[in-house]
């Protein structure tokens, strides 16, 4: 019987990368895989798209099959109090003792589920700067759909279309060239998976299917159908430049905050209209809430917006100010590194 120590740190560390990355809304997914290779533990789990595979400890002994075991009872005993490491024994059953815990799963081997996408790493990245960027990118879209992802003139970008609305946001990658769409659902678990290993600097790598992403004790990787049919489009917003006007994100941000709140109890469509001031509103069947602020603009623009996806926009991006562009097919909110445009 095959039996490994893990230290109550790094089994923490497990869980909780683990139930970021494969999310909460396909119970089927929250299972993970041990097995081993050579005479170390490793642990595999998916969420249908997304992939991470991790060293975990080390072994006494090499087994050939592949243990089951549901996520959600893993965690709970993790977060017991108490700071004992965990032993796990690989035998008949699959067990694992903490302290005064004891887990078992009765029926524990399974078929080989891991499935194929092997990458190269070849470019160093930061944790957080990829979080953030697919954080933003991605903050418009929604279940069932898909978040655009890439590199176009050594920039990785993140991009997402609802209604009229685009969010991107990107950052500096110098690698080739390539464009993807990811599921909606994969692109957050990747977000919030990397925000466990923040501190930590990543290597990505591209294959015909997959983006991978090496970190110091496994690898993530994200399936990801090429395309680029919206190479054009994405080139564009990077290359836009700063509007004329410049808005104070708090005031955008408290305005938003507000609109947002009506509309969630009135319902009806929201709005943003600048002339010699800037309103942002909504208007419903029944009632109209309105927030004003005066702004110098000698152009006079009227769209429509969804108050709470400019919000998060804007407090995604930690910034004290944002430009303004007016084209004459978008109105354009500009940060450093993120832009969210509304068509007109």
């Amino acid at each position: 019987m095959a039996k490994a120590r893990i230290e109550h740190d790094r089994f923490l560390r497990f869980v909780n990368l683990f139930d970021r990355a494969v999310g909460t809304i396909e119970p089927l997914n929250r299972r993970v895989y041990f097995y081993s290779r050579f005479n170390t533990l490793r642990v595999y789990a998916t969420d249908g798209c997304l992939t991470i595979d991790m060293h975990l400890g080390d072994v006494t002994k090499h087994f050939e099959s592949f243990y089951v075991a549901p996520l959600d009872n893993i965690k709970l005993i993790s977060r017991n109090a108490n700071l004992d490491n965990v032993e796990i024994l690989f035998g008949e059953k699959l067990e694992f003792f903490k302290g005064s815990e004891y887990l078992s799963v009765l029926h524990p081997l399974s078929r080989n589920p891991k499935k194929s996408g092997a990458f190269v790493p070849k470019v160093e990245v930061k944790s957080s700067e990829l979080a953030h960027v697919v954080d933003v990118g991605s903050i418009i879209s929604r279940s069932g759909q898909d978040v655009l992802v890439g590199v176009i003139n050594e920039r990785f970008f993140a991009l997402c279309e609802e209604y009229g609305h685009i969010s991107i946001a990107s950052m500096r990658l110098i690698m080739d060239p390539f464009m993807a769409e990811v599921p909606y659902e994969t692109a957050r678990h990747l977000m919030k998976a990397l925000d466990i290993i923040r501190s930590e600097k990543l290597m990505i790598g591209i294959s015909e299917s997959t983006v991978g992403l090496k970190f110091s004790d496994g690898v993530i990787g994200v399936c990801a159908a090429e395309t680029n049919e919206e190479a054009d489009k994405v080139e564009k917003f990077l290359k836009i430049g700063k509007g004329d006007i410049i808005l104070s994100t708090k005031m955008l941000k408290t305005g938003t905050s507000l609109c947002a709140r009506f509309q969630r109890q009135n319902r009806g469509k929201g709005y943003f209209e600048l002339s010699d001031q800037l309103r942002m509103g909504v208007i419903s069947q029944s009632s109209a809430y309105e927030y004003i602020q005066p702004v110098e603009c000698r152009t006079h623009v009227r769209v429509s917006i969804i108050p709470k996806k400019l919000n998060q926009f804007l407090t995604r991006i930690h910034e004290k100010s944002v430009h303004l562009n007016i084209t004459k097919e978008f109105v354009i909110f500009k940060g450093k590194n993120a832009i969210f445009a509304i068509k007109r």
